[in-house]
């Protein structure tokens, strides 16, 4: 028997988007999981989209000549293509489950709570999974709610492995960290914090920043996702998104209530304590691992940055170092891949008995 993990970009192609998918693949391979690669979509238009939908059909056919009774096939869903598109996939994968294959689907990200009109999407994945890999309790309690009746098991927090850490020294952190797409969509309130606090201490770091509508001064560019740990200047990171200041709000304020954003995997494997909307899914880790602060506006974050003693933040560096430290190692991969090969003998039973 086989355990093969679905893979749609090399390891060498890394970006942020791909960082933490690339990182699951690497400790999967470690742990002698099967790469197997299949294309995915480039975004390019029309075209681009029937192109992908001829190659969707012949990779996963291909996949299925591949696949024995008893293999295990893992897939980060949702698949690095047009969501659409990505349907055509779930024929085989229904012909490989009725021939005795498994199916794992570690769960990156609901489309649907992203604002994805097509609400069944999602459902019709996470419906075929044998095993579900889900992010926190909050997103199981969705995944049921989808029609998920496999067996669910929590990563936690994602890893963010990194060869060496060399993060910014304490005593030469300033202000506070903001990285991720910085588009208006995305990140609104970036844009209003510059009108509202103006001398603020800011590092913003990603793609699809407005200069000219935003503060250049707080802007230190894009940085590879493996070196950005090593760049980030802040004595804090911000876990934030939406339109508000004073909330998160919209379609990616709620999302945050449900999801694992690997923007805090990123500013604790760079040892930096984090400022948290205080009702996102895990500001309940950050302040129980003591590792940050859970806020219910921005207005308290400057407040927290601004008021903490020395020896508090001390502390919480100390703490975010010896999480950072596990991030950095995979520690959360290998434990969550630890439940899944305890699941899987009971999984294959339950085939047999069909």
């Amino acid at each position: 028997m086989t355990n093969y993990v679905i893979c749609e970009r090399s390891l060498h192609h890394a970006h942020a988007g791909s960082k933490a998918r690339d990182d699951i693949r690497q400790v999967l391979e470690s742990q002698s999981w099967q790469p197997f690669e299949v294309r995915p979509g480039e975004n390019k238009g029309y075209f681009d989209k029937l192109v992908c939908v001829g190659r969707t059909l012949a990779d996963w056919h291909r996949l299925e000549r591949t696949v024995r009774c008893g293999d295990v096939v893992l897939v980060q869903f949702p698949l690095i293509m047009y969501n659409k598109v990505s349907l055509y996939a779930l024929p085989s994968v229904r012909r490989m489950k009725a021939r005795g294959a498994l199916f794992v689907f570690l769960i990156h990200d609901l489309e649907t709570l992203r604002g994805y009109s097509y609400t069944d999407f999602d459902k019709q994945w996470v419906t075929e999974a044998d095993l579900l890999i889900s992010h926190n309790p909050r997103m199981s309690e969705v995944l049921r709610k989808y029609g998920a009746t496999a067996p669910i098991v929590e990563i936690g927090i994602f890893d963010y492995l990194l060869p060496q850490a060399n993060p910014v020294p304490v005593e030469q952190r300033h202000g506070i960290d903001i990285a991720g797409n910085l588009s208006h969509g995305k990140a609104e309130y970036v844009y209003r914090l510059a009108e509202r606090f103006p001398k603020a201490d800011i590092n913003l770091y990603g793609p699809k920043y407005d200069r000219r509508n935003g503060k250049t001064a707080w802007y230190r560019g894009i940085v590879a996702p493996d070196e950005l740990p090593d760049k980030l200047e802040g004595r804090f990171g911000l876990i934030w998104d939406g339109d508000s200041l004073d909330t998160c709000g919209g379609y990616y304020g709620k999302y945050l209530t449900v999801n694992n954003p690997h923007k805090l995997s990123l500013y604790l494997a760079a040892d930096k304590p984090v400022i948290i909307w205080n009702k996102a899914a895990l500001a309940p880790f950050v302040v129980e691992q003591g590792v940050g602060v859970a806020v219910e506006s921005l207005q308290e974050a400057m407040a927290v940055e601004d008021g903490m003693t020395q020896s508090e933040y001390a502390r919480m560096v100390r703490r975010a170092s010896q999480l950072g430290q596990k991030l950095r190692e995979g520690w959360f991969t290998r434990e969550v891949m630890t439940k899944v090969q305890a699941v899987l003998p009971s999984l294959r039973r339950e085939n047999k008995e069909r």
